[in-house]
């Protein structure tokens, strides 16, 4: 990152809507990693992890002329992107695409790792659960990718799915409930 990490959201934000490119750059680069794994997270296809988050970015833009800081901009780029994950996870899905999991890209990822027994190990461990992640209801994965990958608190998360704590809970709940049930039957093949 450059020598502009000091400089708060806010400003970057009263800078953009002033017209400055550079502030616009660094604000993309400060939230750009985490923009990115909430959408892979959600979407679960590397090919289309980055045509959401270019929507995401899209949106962002497009929003801060009017963007008021009644909280902060990482909790409302959250949401965005989260939002816009789901609503792009879902057109897609209705297309009918899935990730190829014999896709020579990834065989090759695994052959080439086969070396490291370690990598092969946490790879085939990542697959698995990416894998059962996939046969997840969309709303379980985001509440669980937000509060375990992301962190969240529950109240952010409720607001970002424009539902209750006591659902965010429960999403969570069967969410890790089906997982366990997929990788044990998975373990057991």
């Amino acid at each position: 990152m450059n020598g502009n990490d000091w400089i708060s959201d806010k400003a970057l934000i009263d800078a953009i809507q002033q017209g400055d490119r550079d502030a616009a750059a660094c604000l993309y680069h400060r939230h750009i990693d985490r923009v990115h794994r909430i959408c892979h997270r959600i979407v679960l296809d590397p090919s289309q992890t980055l045509d959401c988050v270019q929507e995401v970015w899209l949106k962002v833009f497009r929003s801060l002329g009017r963007f008021r800081c009644q909280r902060s901009f990482a909790a409302w780029l959250n949401a965005v992107a989260a939002n816009t994950a789901i609503d792009h996870y879902r057109r897609w899905k209705r297309h009918g695409s899935r990730v190829d999991l014999d896709d020579p890209e990834v065989e090759s990822l695994t052959t080439d790792e086969r070396a490291d027994g370690l990598q092969l190990d946490d790879r085939v461990v990542r697959q698995r659960i990416q894998e059962a992640l996939e046969e997840i209801s969309v709303s379980q994965r985001t509440a669980f990718v937000l509060r375990y990958y992301e962190e969240m608190p529950l109240p952010q998360i409720a607001e970002i799915l424009g539902c209750r704590e006591g659902t965010v809970r429960t999403h969570i709940r069967r969410c890790l409930l089906a997982l366990r049930a997929r990788l044990m039957a998975k373990l057991n093949q």
